[in-house]
């Protein structure tokens, strides 16, 4: 284990805030990551960052900020990194901050304002999202008001943004840490504990800035983030007042119509993701296949742009018409 910064001495005050950022080869963006948070002009906050020892720009970084309280050692995964941070952190507000993702100007002067109500020990917001290829920035409203909604995850009753989500030490203390054989969903799996004891306390405004650039995991592998949220929630369907088999029917179509439209996304610039994601949406509902809009996207898989053209002027001549 390497220490590039010693944590601060027991004997100082704990800061109100702590942030703590997992990082494994961000280099192109942790140093934006680390100047949000001090763009805060909010000196009682510590940031700690767990880095698994990468092989890019982000030692460097790291070592041009004496302020961080910085670890350099192998982890097991995210969570692995972020419970080491949780169980090193002091502050009394709990900041969970990847080292892609931002926050915005405001955003700890809104959090002081929040907690500082009687009762509130845990803050969401809205996230805007900035996309890679070069899409117009977006807000992404945020929404959580009935726990049960989170067992029915296909049905995004929840919206949740990692990093616009704070919470008090005391919720760790209770609740304990992250589960430490997810990678994709455990935030997910975090609120659900967390929602058993405490309430949710919406801000209507953006709390952070996440980058959806095609390194991050749930751009990656967001196949993934649907099993692993089928692992944490299928245990629970028996807490919904549904039919089993109407549960199966619902979550089977949504789950084939957000594969086809990832397949759809995908035709021209990765057919072989696309194809897969197509496959994966039959498989959940095999009738698809006899849908004009499936057999559409698959010719764009197999044809290219030559066919997505020749649909194109198909379906504008059949609107004109």
């Amino acid at each position: 284990m390497t220490l590039m910064a010693p944590p601060h001495p027991h004997e100082k005050p704990p800061p109100f805030f702590s942030v703590i950022t997992p990082s494994f080869n961000q280099g192109a963006y942790i140093n934006d990551t680390i100047q949000s948070v001090l763009a805060q002009n909010d000196p009682d906050f510590e940031h700690l960052i767990f880095d698994n020892c990468s092989t890019d720009r982000t030692p460097e970084i790291l070592a041009q900020h004496a302020h961080l309280r910085t670890v350099i050692a192998p982890d097991q995964g995210q969570s692995d990194a972020l419970n080491k941070g949780l169980r090193a952190a002091r502050g009394e507000i709990i900041c969970w901050l990847n080292s892609d993702d931002q926050y915005p100007l405001g955003t700890f002067a809104a959090l002081r304002s929040a907690f500082a109500q009687p009762g509130c020990d845990v803050v969401f917001g809205d996230a805007e999202q900035v996309f890679f290829d070069g899409t117009e920035p977006s807000r992404h409203p945020a929404y959580f008001s009935n726990r049960l909604d989170l067992i029915r995850w296909w049905a995004s009753r929840v919206r949740l943004h990692q990093p616009a989500v704070f919470f008090r030490r005391q919720i760790f203390d209770r609740v304990g840490p992250l589960r430490e054989d997810l990678h994709l969903a455990m935030d997910y799996e975090y609120w659900w504990r967390i929602s058993e004891q405490f309430n949710f306390h919406k801000l209507d405004r953006v709390l952070a800035i996440q980058q959806r650039q095609p390194e991050s995991k749930t751009v990656k592998l967001w196949h993934r983030v649907y099993e692993e949220r089928e692992q944490i929630f299928s245990p629970h369907y028996g807490k919904l007042k549904t039919h089993p088999l109407q549960l199966i029917f619902e979550r089977r179509s949504a789950m084939a119509k957000r594969y086809r439209d990832q397949a759809q996304s995908l035709a021209l610039t990765d057919r072989r993701f696309a194809l897969s994601r197509l496959l994966s949406s039959l498989a959940q509902n095999p009738l698809s296949i006899i849908q004009p809009h499936t057999l559409g996207i698959f010719a764009r898989i197999i044809g290219g742009a030559r066919v997505d053209r020749a649909l194109s002027r198909f379906h504008s001549k059949n609107i004109s018409i």
